[in-house]
């Protein structure tokens, strides 16, 4: 099973980042699991426009055409997902139709991205994502890892795993042959 891990951020030193490099790790090490990390900062996509064939749009379309299922990670921006993100992934529509797909978001506050997923959950809807009901909300995620990279914060160290476990058995379902 091949899951691309998509972290949204456009900031330098993300938060965001650091988590779904965590997730990709955790992914990885299951059997059978293998993943890739897109990090959409470093594609740096320009304004949504026609532009023809950009190498951004052939490296983010690669990704999420050999996908299984795709894992996005990315912070809550003003009440939402970021714009960013938002431009890059409307390069795509067809890419998305009844792909598996989760995702985490992520805070500096208590409510871990709550405004972000209701913002991803109507656009992967809208693309024909086959969306895992439950998301993986970090709050307070500056706090998250210690100096080692390993969690401290004690919820999402229960939750993760089952959130992972679950997406896992989604993309499994949807598509065995």
């Amino acid at each position: 099973m091949h899951i691309a891990v998509i972290q949204g951020s456009p900031r330098s030193e993300s938060n965001s980042f650091r988590v779904a490099q965590f997730l990709s790790q955790r992914l990885n090490i299951r059997q059978g699991v293998n993943t890739s990390l897109v990090n959409l900062r470093e594609l740096r996509f320009p304004n949504f426009d026609d532009h023809g064939e950009l190498d951004e749009v052939h490296q983010l379309r690669k990704a999420l055409l050999s996908a299984d299922g795709i894992l996005f990670v990315f912070p809550e921006y003003n009440g939402g997902m970021p714009g960013a993100m938002k431009n890059a992934l409307d390069y795509f529509r067809s890419e998305y139709n009844l792909k598996p797909m989760a995702a985490t978001t992520v805070s500096a506050g208590p409510f871990g991205g709550l405004n972000a997923w209701h913002a991803f959950h109507s656009w992967a809807l809208y693309v024909g994502g086959i969306l895992l009901p439950n998301n993986l909300k970090v709050s307070n995620v500056s706090s998250l890892f210690n100096e080692k990279g390993e969690p401290v914060e004690k919820h999402f160290s229960l939750n993760y795993p089952k959130f992972l476990d679950e997406f896992c058995w989604l993309i499994e379902k949807l598509t065995a042959d």
